[in-house]
């Protein structure tokens, strides 16, 4: 077990480790058999980890990379009851588990038809109540839930029920209002409105959640509402749009009409600086979560952008990181989630309330 206390803030590692390999005629069921195989209890509470399997099948050995469990997670979300949503662009594959860890479903393969992929960088999942609300994390409450997915090389989103049904899509290649160039971060506002970022056309788009076209904002940049490399958008419980500016180490935070409010960050080492801010995430509280890439950690922000935290170093061992990626949390469970993109893994972090430990 590992727990480290930083600054007042003590996470305790539940590293997720997909790395498990098998024969391509039974994957998806011996998956599943080795995930049950990974559950223990302590303390009177189930914790899993998914650790890293000591048997490698030789005959597989030349698909080494797809014929793991997840090989480079990117894109991570949470539905209501707690099941966790895995964009796996090593496979061009979603992959769900259970909070148990045990994988319930993949969809997806390579390619340009609906249903598949070429390279599913964020996901995002709404959950839509009898009030038409659509970012309600009740779970008595929630009456239908969705999850879209930013297709980045096929220049589009598609929308899927949890279960992976294909319901619709939209977009194109292209530099004009609901077209892109490389598509990445994806979330939703609390009227169920969408905003994508992408990459290389520097600026968020804002769609209805069936992909009507709203608004869109941004260019190549360092001014103010400007971007290199937006790597995500994420929209925060009060209703602000986050943007980790990616090439100008900052995060920038704006109305959902896209009006500037405010940055923070600066390139660099130290507390609150960046080398490259790829992923953000918000806790109730309103505090944010940064994954500060070139860095190799997780940063932790007030609402007003005072530095709180930070963990997480260079490495392959567990709390070390090498690209982090995206980030959720939990609130219901106080963990956090992130995809450590060249570590092959998706590690979960807990408080010190939270009692458990992993299994290799």
């Amino acid at each position: 077990m590992m727990i480290k206390n930083l600054d007042g803030y003590s996470y305790h590692l539940l590293h997720y480790y997909f790395s498990f390999t098998a024969p391509p005629f039974c994957t998806l069921l011996i998956l599943i058999l080795i995930s049950l195989l990974h559950i223990s209890e302590y303390g009177g509470t189930i914790e899993t980890a998914f650790a890293q399997s000591e048997k490698n099948y030789t005959f597989l050995m030349e698909q080494d990379e797809n014929s793991h469990l997840i090989s480079q997670p990117e894109g991570i979300d949470i539905d209501a009851e707690g099941n966790i949503y895995v964009n796996d662009i090593g496979d061009n594959q979603i992959k769900k588990f259970n909070k148990g860890g045990v994988l319930i479903s993949m969809w997806g393969s390579t390619g340009d038809e609906p249903g598949q992929f070429k390279h599913p960088h964020g996901n995002k999942i709404e959950n839509v109540d009898s009030g038409s609300h659509h970012n309600n994390n009740t779970l008595s409450e929630v009456e239908e839930s969705y999850i879209y997915i930013t297709d980045q090389n096929n220049y589009r989103i598609q929308k899927f029920t949890t279960n992976g049904t294909f319901i619709t899509m939209w977009g194109e290649e292209g530099e004009g209002d609901q077209q892109f160039s490389h598509i990445h971060g994806i979330d939703l506002d609390s009227d169920g409105n969408l905003y994508v970022s992408d990459r290389d056309q520097p600026s968020i788009q804002k769609f209805t959640s069936n992909g009507t076209f709203i608004k869109k904002w941004g260019s190549q940049g360092t001014l103010e509402g400007q971007f290199i490399q937006p790597w995500d958008v994420k929209v925060s419980p009060d209703n602000k749009v986050f943007v980790p500016d990616f090439g100008n180490d900052r995060i920038q935070i704006f109305t959902t009409d896209g009006g500037f409010v405010t940055s923070w960050g600066t390139s660099g080492t130290g507390p609150g600086q960046f080398n490259g801010p790829a992923g953000v995430a918000f806790d109730s509280s309103g505090n944010v979560y940064v994954t500060d890439s070139g860095n190799q950690r997780v940063q932790l922000f007030s609402s007003d952008g005072s530095f709180l935290s930070n963990f997480g170093e260079s490495g392959e061992g567990d709390g070390q990181f090498s690209r982090p990626e995206s980030i959720s949390v939990d609130d219901a469970s106080g963990r956090i989630y992130v995809s450590d993109t060249s570590n092959s893994n998706v590690q979960i972090f807990g408080t010190s309330t939270i009692m458990s430990r992993s299994i290799s």
